[in-house]
């Protein structure tokens, strides 16, 4: 069976979660040795699949034409809505190919579709044969702010994939980001992407002011280069909390900076669905203070596997001084998780999405007619 992935982020882009959940989706399909995939993708670099450029009303006409050429038995858009018309452009030729979507990305509230994009939206997706979302919530969300429908749907959680860290790379991440004599350490991954996660990081860092008096070496890492970056950087200068802040810049592996923290931060004013970077720091047994937005109710139960906390300054504070002045709690909360992450497999989430392709009806040696 032949899988054509047609996506905006790949390898090499910035695409954030949504690049991490498909390069790992598409390395656990290979290993199942059961697909043959192809990725079809507007940002990014990969010599071994095909990078279409264009606008977005460019990019799926091209992306069409491609996969005219790869002829897919299952086509698997992600995201955007010209990733999932140019699956939609094939099926209309091939009808027997089966179509895919999934969607990543949670909705702002105030992002409502206006009728005639909603109807054509709405058009697109009733061509697909599934539509899957990648957490409860996103798909709650969507239905409600876009007021779309879906014929066929599934959550179809993503997974985490545990990166090992050498001590010399530990050792390396230390010195060069952490003072020896810096404690506690607080981590937050890719909060300065997006511009909800960006104001969750501004609350955070508000948290670290609160604690600063008690705990006087108090240090926040913060990582990736995202647009939001420099906004950030300023923000912690006004509040005067610069030497208690960090921004590490993109590294290659986010266990390294989990490595030597002492709690995972997750706060952050939105989700697109289940956090990539949630998932790590779980399988990494942090304890973690996190905010109840998008997919992150779903596997944290508060006081149970983390501490969900509302985005109050104050009141995350006041969860961080708790875990700190409890060490016990914070092992056994960190222990939970991990326990939690382990159930939270890309050969699990493979599997699924080879059920939806459809396996057993295909008869791909047969090849598609077109009509």
């Amino acid at each position: 069976m032949k899988v054509a992935i047609i996506a905006n982020y790949w390898k090499n882009s910035s695409g954030g979660g949504v690049k991490t959940y498909l390069t790992n989706l598409v390395d656990a399909l290979n290993k199942t040795g059961r697909v043959q995939t192809v990725v079809v993708f507007r940002e990014g670099s990969d010599p071994e699949n095909f990078k279409v450029s264009g606008n977005r009303f460019l990019f799926p006409v091209r992306a069409f034409l491609r996969l005219i050429k790869i002829r897919p038995d299952v086509i698997h858009s992600h995201g955007t809505w010209y990733c999932l018309m140019a699956g939609c452009l094939y099926k209309l030729f091939f009808r027997r190919a089966r179509l895919i979507h999934t969607f990543h990305t949670q909705p702002a509230k105030e992002e409502k579709l206006p009728y005639f994009a909603r109807l054509f939206l709405q058009t697109l997706i009733n061509r697909c044969d599934v539509v899957t979302f990648v957490s409860e919530s996103l798909k709650e969300n969507i239905e409600k702010t876009w007021k779309l429908e879906f014929k066929k749907a599934e959550i179809t959680y993503g997974g985490v994939k545990v990166k090992s860290v050498s001590e010399d790379e530990r050792r390396e991440f230390y010195e060069r980001f952490i003072a020896k004599d810096r404690w506690p350490v607080l981590v937050s991954l890719g909060l300065t992407v997006l511009k909800y996660k960006a104001e969750g990081a501004k609350i955070a860092m508000l948290a670290v002011k609160f604690l600063r008096e008690k705990y006087p070496k108090i240090l926040l890492l913060l990582t990736r280069s995202g647009p939001y970056l420099d906004e950030l950087k300023r923000f912690a200068e006004k509040e005067g909390i610069a030497e208690h802040v960090v921004f590490t810049g993109d590294i290659e592996n986010p266990f390294t900076a989990l490595e030597v923290c002492d709690i995972y931060l997750h706060i952050t004013l939105g989700e697109g669905g289940l956090s990539m970077a949630l998932l790590e720091a779980m399988a990494a047994g942090k304890p973690i203070v996190a905010t109840p937005v998008g997919g992150i109710p779903e596997v944290i139960s508060n006081g149970e596997n983390g501490l969900l906390v509302e985005p109050d300054a104050k009141k995350i504070a006041e969860k961080i001084e708790y875990l700190l002045e409890n060490p016990h709690i914070a092992e056994k909360l960190g222990e939970s998780a991990k326990r939690t992450a382990e159930k939270f497999t890309w050969e699990k989430t493979a599997e699924r999405f080879l059920e939806l392709y459809g396996m057993k009806d295909l008869q791909s040696e047969q090849g598609l007619k077109i009509i």
